[in-house]
């Protein structure tokens, strides 16, 4: 017996369908591509927490032999004080150990960028070697300098007793030039926008050089004792006595907008988004660049005594008592507090400003107070010391007592039993 099978491919043939040719389908809908979703989207969305600078554990003290003359200066290694009778200690920024001490006079606070120190001494401007104190360039100015130094873009800015801004190339310490200002400033100078350098000055103007060549880009009269400018993109900012807070176009000088407070007006800083001024009225404000419009305001607690500093979500202010309040930047909520001690116990207040990178690292010290009577004191952020908590012996062993399991309806075995004799 032969047994077949098979499948004829014409249907027609095969008499499985009608011979009548059936409706197109009609084509199939094209599907939408499946959206992926991104399981850390909103976690990038999110801010950043505010930087943890506060609260701190001491991690050294050291008390000078001689007490500071002005404010220190630090970079990732040391710390680099000023001192009277004409010396200046760099101290290991970890450990508070000297590094190095040498003579040389001076009453400004330092400048330290790219493993160079810069100090005013003697009528010059003069470049250390960090590491070891050694000399490596001197420039004679011919007078004392009004304000603290400041390093730009390999630049070098001083403005001297005489009312002349000058600028130095920082590698050499080769004179750019030279502008006279007709008046002094106890201001640091404050680089902004591309190519520009505002200054504050003790006649009441505002005053806006080019960095490249020092020509005067505008200038603008104000009543009242001015504040350190600050900037922000197409803004300039000052602070004066007579208690307005002042905004001015970068590019042309003009006024546009003021704020008035219940108080001298300390200073100013910006994060990027938001501008942040002090007043003494013992009030901190957050407004917007562009227009002034205020965020919020909140009571600071302690008198201003130097501009606010802003980075990385929060807001430094230095104070009378306490000394240090950080501020939380999107609410002005205080974070927390640090009032420098003496070995007695008592507060002290600060000589120049606190010392303190724009980054906290991890299990260092982060910042570093001096006081008037030589006392400096490195702090380590508690919350970046990720410590564990400390092992306790076990009194009671994890999980439920159970009892005594038995089985039921069981004997003993004859075997197992004990004789009683």
């Amino acid at each position: 017996m032969i047994v077949g099978w098979g499948a004829c491919p014409d249907l027609i043939a095969a008499a499985q369908v009608d011979t009548a040719s059936p409706a197109p389908l009609p084509p199939p809908a094209p599907r939408k591509p499946k959206r992926v979703v991104d399981p850390f989207e909103q976690f990038r969305k999110r801010p950043p927490d505010p930087a943890p600078l506060l609260p701190v554990e001491r991690a050294w003290l050291v008390s000078l032999p001689i007490p500071p003359v002005a404010g220190g200066a630090l970079d990732d290694r040391r710390v680099y004080i000023p001192l009277r009778e004409d010396w200046i200690i760099a101290l290991d920024r970890e450990t508070g150990t000297v590094a190095w001490t040498r003579t040389m006079e001076t009453h400004s606070p330092p400048v330290v960028r790219d493993d160079t120190l810069f100090v005013s001494s003697r009528g010059s401007i003069r470049a250390l070697d960090a590491a070891t104190g050694e000399d490596l360039w001197e420039t004679p100015i011919g007078t004392t300098v009004s304000a603290p130094l400041v390093w730009d873009s390999g630049w070098l800015i001083a403005v001297a007793e005489n009312g002349n801004a000058i600028a130095f190339r920082a590698s050499d310490g080769r004179e750019i030039w030279r502008r006279p200002l007709r008046a002094t400033t106890v201001h640091p100078p404050v680089p902004g926008g591309t190519d520009a350098l505002y200054l504050s000055l003790t006649d009441g103007r505002v005053v806006a050089l080019r960095l490249t060549d020092g020509s005067v880009l505008w200038e603008q009269k104000l009543p009242g004792m001015l504040s350190q400018p600050a900037v922000a993109p197409k803004r300039v900012f000052v602070g004066s006595t007579d208690n307005f807070f002042y905004a001015f176009d970068a590019e042309s000088g003009r006024l546009q907008w003021k704020w008035r407070g219940g108080g001298d007006v300390i200073g100013a800083a910006y994060d990027g988004e938001w501008l942040y001024f002090a007043s003494l009225d013992n009030i901190i404000r957050a407004v917007k660049p562009g227009n002034g419009n205020q965020q919020w305001q909140k009571a600071t607690g302690t008198r201003p005594v130097l501009p606010p500093r802003a980075f990385d979500g929060i807001i430094v202010l230095p104070g009378v008592a306490p000394a240090i309040t950080v501020f939380v930047a999107k609410t002005g909520a205080v974070m927390a507090t640090h009032v420098p001690l003496g070995p007695d116990g008592r507060a002290q207040p600060l000589l120049g400003a606190p010392l303190f990178d724009s980054v906290v690292a991890p299990l260092r010290v982060a910042l570093v107070t001096i006081t008037p009577d030589g006392l400096v004191e490195g702090l380590r952020p508690t919350a970046m010391m990720f410590r564990e908590p400390a092992a306790t012996p076990l009194t009671l062993l994890p999980g439920r007592s159970l009892t005594r399991e038995t089985i039921p309806n069981f004997t003993t075995p004859n075997s197992q039993r004990k004789v009683s004799r």
